[in-house]
C-alpha cells in the first residue's frame, strides 16, 4: 500500500499499556482520526456472546461475520448493526471473549480489510496488536508501547474499578499474563514489535508524559 496518500500512526503493544488512552489524546491534539480497532473486535465478540456462540468454536464465529456490520459514530463510539454498543463492549467478560476470537484468521481478515479502508486517505491514528506489522505496514510512524506486566495489571484493575466493575488484582494479573501469551503466540497476526517501530517503555509514565513522547516522534514526520 505504498501509494497511500494519507498519514498514519500505528501504535501497538500488549494489554494495559495505555495504547487507547494515548491514541485518543494524540488524535484530539493533532486533529487526526482515531480508529479504535479493539472496539471492532469487541463488537464481533458481543454479537457472538449474545447469540450464545462458544468462543472456542472458530467455525461458528467465522460464520457470523457475514451478519455483522461495524461502524463508528461521529463521537468515535462503536455501532454494531446500527446499535450503539460503546458501553456494552467494555466488560471483562467481553475482553476475555475477544482475546480468544481475535486469534481466528477469518475475523482478523475481515476487520483488517475494513481498518485499511478507513485509513486510506486520511490522517489517522490506529492502535492494536498488529497495526504496524499487518494492518498498516506503510504507516509513516510506528510506535510500540510496553510496560512491566504488574504495572499493566494495576492499570487494568483501576480501569475496571473506575467503571464500577468488580475486579481483584490477582485475577487481573493472571488474565494479563494469559492475554500476553495468547497475543504473542497466536498463529495469525501475533503481537510483535516491527524493526522500524519506536520502543517506548511507559512503566513510569503518566498519560501526559506518554502522549508528549509519542507526539515528539509524530510531529517529526508529520510536518517535514
Amino acid at each position: 500500500m505504498t501509494d497511500n496518500t494519507g498519514f498514519a500512526v500505528a501504535i501497538d503493544g500488549p494489554v494495559g499499556v495505555g495504547k487507547s488512552s494515548a491514541a485518543k489524546r494524540l488524535a484530539g491534539d493533532l486533529g487526526m482520526l482515531y480508529i479504535d480497532t479493539g472496539a471492532m473486535y469487541r463488537a464481533v465478540a458481543l454479537y457472538n456472546m449474545r447469540r450464545g456462540t462458544d468462543k472456542k468454536d472458530a467455525e461458528a464465529v467465522a460464520a457470523s461475520l457475514s451478519d455483522i456490520e461495524i461502524a463508528f459514530t461521529p463521537a468515535n463510539g462503536i455501532l454494531l448493526n446500527g446499535e450503539d454498543v460503546s458501553a456494552d463492549i467494555r466488560s471483562q467478560a467481553i475482553a476475555d471473549y475477544t482475546s480468544m476470537i481475535a486469534a481466528y484468521e477469518p475475523v482478523r481478515a475481515k476487520l483488517t480489510q475494513q481498518q485499511r479502508r478507513l485509513a486510506e486517505n486520511g490522517h489517522v491514528i490506529m492502535d492494536g496488536r498488529d497495526i504496524a506489522s499487518q494492518v498498516l505496514p506503510w504507516a509513516q510512524v510506528k510506535i510500540y508501547l510496553d510496560a512491566d506486566p504488574r504495572i499493566r495489571a494495576e492499570r487494568r484493575l483501576r480501569e475496571l474499578q473506575a467503571k464500577g466493575q468488580p475486579a481483584e488484582y490477582a485475577r487481573v494479573w493472571e488474565e494479563t499474563l494469559i492475554r500476553d501469551e495468547r497475543d504473542k503466540n497466536r498463529v495469525h497476526a501475533p503481537l510483535v514489535r516491527t524493526d522500524d517501530a519506536i520502543y517506548i517503555d511507559t512503566s513510569h509514565m503518566d498519560l501526559d508524559e506518554m502522549v508528549a513522547e509519542i507526539t515528539r516522534y509524530v510531529k517529526g514526520r508529520l510536518y517535514v
